[in-house]
């Protein structure tokens, strides 16, 4: 079977031109990536009510409503950047991010040498009693939302290090003696490759709707990256791994019974903040009805430490 050379060139072409095609899809998915808009996609902070997320981190979502569909899911964020010739200047690409330091003055939970964690006290449920109690006698709106909170904590997933059988203290509680013996970078509490810092962290609120109620209360910082939803602990931290120069997620429930229909009020959805420094408690001071009368329900904090081995 012969062929004319016209034939030959029209294949030929054709083949360039569909690899020319391939490689400027590659391209323009390169130049849309997450990794290149401000945030990674987020509008504003996780700590201002008119703000919303970036993506969704995890494999389903809740919801097909309006308001998802206009969350993408996530692209792999800075992994993207992997497929460049570019990629040797980026630690995402190497062996991933670095491991880093606990903050000072940090006493996160860990576990004994003879194999259980921090035993829990009872300071932060009687302090929760207190403010339900609060709560209740002050303001109805507060009783109703602390409600609404508690129900979303309790249905949604657990972090696996929270939920063994073996739950290490929060941070807000007085470490025991005992526990102050421990160090806690030889016995750490780890997930995957981050060390849990503190589990459902509280606050005595200074201003806003709770003020003057203990409430959970998640971070503020400068070195803020970004905000992503998942239904996992797991998904949130995977994420970080996928963010040049992520070493810290605080997760938290956002619960605001009044506008549920969003995203990241959505019932069993986790909102995942992304730092690129280990955050002090010291900065969690978003305690929700500061602009709107939401509630920060079990804010866990995850510093990539190099006391968790990958």
């Amino acid at each position: 079977m012969f062929f004319s050379i016209q034939t030959i060139a029209l294949v030929a072409s054709t083949g360039l031109l569909a690899t020319q095609g391939v490689q400027a899809l590659a391209v323009e998915e390169r130049s849309t990536s997450l990794c290149n808009q401000a945030n990674y996609g987020a509008s504003g902070v996780p700590w201002k009510s008119n703000s919303s997320p970036g993506s969704f981190c995890s494999s389903n979502k809740p919801s097909n409503n309006k308001y998802w569909k206009q969350i993408p899911y996530a692209d792999s964020y800075d992994k993207v950047r992997c497929s460049t010739s570019s990629r040797g200047r980026y630690n995402v690409c190497n062996g991933g991010n670095k491991k880093t330091n606990l903050p000072k003055k940090c006493n996160p939970p860990h576990k004994f040498p003879w194999g259980y964690s921090t035993p829990k006290t009872s300071t932060s449920s009687s302090a929760a009693k207190a403010s339900a109690t609060s709560s209740s006698a002050a303001a109805p709106v507060a009783s109703s939302a602390s409600s609404s909170a508690a129900g979303a904590a309790s249905s949604a997933a657990a972090s696996p290090a929270a939920s063994s059988a073996d739950s290490a203290t929060p941070a807000s509680a007085a470490p025991s003696a005992s526990a102050s013996a421990v160090d806690p970078l030889s016995y750490p509490v780890c997930d995957l490759s981050y060390q849990v810092q503190y589990q459902n962290y509280t606050r005595v609120a200074a201003n806003g709707v709770w003020a003057g109620l203990t409430m959970g209360a998640a971070a503020q910082d400068a070195s803020y990256m970004t905000y992503t939803l998942s239904t996992s602990v797991d998904d949130c931290l995977a994420a970080c791994d996928q963010i040049e120069g992520c070493v810290f997620v605080n997760t938290y429930y956002d619960v605001n019974e009044e506008e549920n229909y969003l995203p990241k009020h959505t019932d069993g959805v986790l909102t995942c903040a992304m730092y690129s420094t280990c955050v002090s408690t010291d900065n969690n001071d978003n305690w929700g009805g500061q602009d709107d009368p939401n509630t920060i329900v079990n804010s866990n904090g995850y510093c990539k430490s190099g006391a968790c081995s990958s």
